[in-house]
């Protein structure tokens, strides 16, 4: 006896059904996976900071101590921990630091002793040593480092993130010097097309202060006292710049987060930060903001 078998397809309510349960878990499975991505970048952000912390320990021997961070110049000439940082593990050309650097970003020094700034110590052209015009062997013998692989240093200039604003203080001289991008590609570098991260943010300690914080918090380097351990300030014009992706920094109106982040809560009375007796290194985290909850530093997770 035969059968008729009836081939039973899904109705219009089962399809539905079924979408709508597949868009839920579409939904519960985004938020992991970015959460996944962001770990990673924030896992290699780490990994960066642990090559620039390698870096600079070994300029330390070197020079005899870490660069330094804090803001010097004007709005034609500014130069912050940031730019410093740079300078000091790969160089304004890629092919290291050189010692007799005044921090300076016009890349001017005094080398004749008369208290005059003039010569270009990075030129291997046309670079001068004592008032003796010096040959690019010459001028590259002199030079330490790279501190950093090239490749993997993530440096670019200023003039490729930031766009030009004759009323920031990264404007025209600063704009050709260098500073090390993080990990997380916010932003597009307006020379490669490709994506670059946000400036790695460098302070030294001072180590002959004692203070947590300045007496005096001002928004900008001329207004903020120089008695503590670290200055927020020292990169100030990153703050004041409207950022890259359009939306100001929180660290622009309120400089207390960048202490709030470093305090040891292990140390209370009197406070302390943590890392009093060398550097710290910020990354702007996945939104490119500073100040930001996502900010990464090199503080050890496990400190906090």
């Amino acid at each position: 006896m035969k059968r008729d078998i009836q081939i039973r397809g899904f109705t219009l309510l089962e399809m539905l059904t079924a979408l709508a349960i597949v868009a839920i878990m579409i939904t519960l499975l985004i938020p992991a996976i970015h959460k996944i991505g962001e770990t990673a970048h924030v896992v290699k952000q780490k990994a960066q900071f642990h090559a620039i912390g390698v870096g600079l320990e070994s300029f330390r021997v070197d020079a005899g101590d870490y660069p330094p961070s804090e803001y010097t110049g004007d709005k034609e000439t500014g130069y912050c921990g940031a730019q410093k940082l740079a300078e000091a593990m790969v160089g304004w050309d890629g092919f290291g630091y050189h010692p007799k650097s005044a921090w300076r970003s016009d890349g001017i020094a005094d080398f004749n002793g008369d208290g005059i700034a003039t010569e270009k110590i990075y030129d291997t052209v046309n670079g001068i040593e004592n008032g003796t015009l010096q040959t690019a062997e010459e001028n590259l013998k002199v030079r330490k480092g790279p501190y950093l692989e090239l490749e993997k240093s993530n440096a670019v200039k200023l003039g490729s993130i930031y766009p030009d604003n004759p009323n920031s203080p990264l404007d025209i001289v600063a704009q050709q010097t260098y500073v090390l991008s993080d990990m997380f590609g916010t932003v597009y570098n307006k020379t490669t097309g490709k994506k670059s991260g946000m400036p790695i943010l460098y302070y030294r300690a001072d180590t002959s202060k004692a203070l947590f914080k300045p007496t005096t918090l001002g928004t900008d380097h001329t207004n903020t006292s120089t008695d503590a351990i670290y200055n927020v300030n020292d990169n100030y014009p990153f703050f004041t710049y409207v950022a890259p992706t359009g939306d100001i920094h929180p660290f622009a109106s309120d400089r207390e987060l960048f202490y709030k982040r470093i305090a040891n809560p292990n140390f209370t009375s009197p406070q302390r930060p943590y890392r009093a007796q060398s550097f710290i290194l910020l990354s702007a985290g996945a939104d490119g903001l500073y100040g930001s909850p996502d900010d990464v530093y090199n503080i050890d997770e496990n400190e906090k």
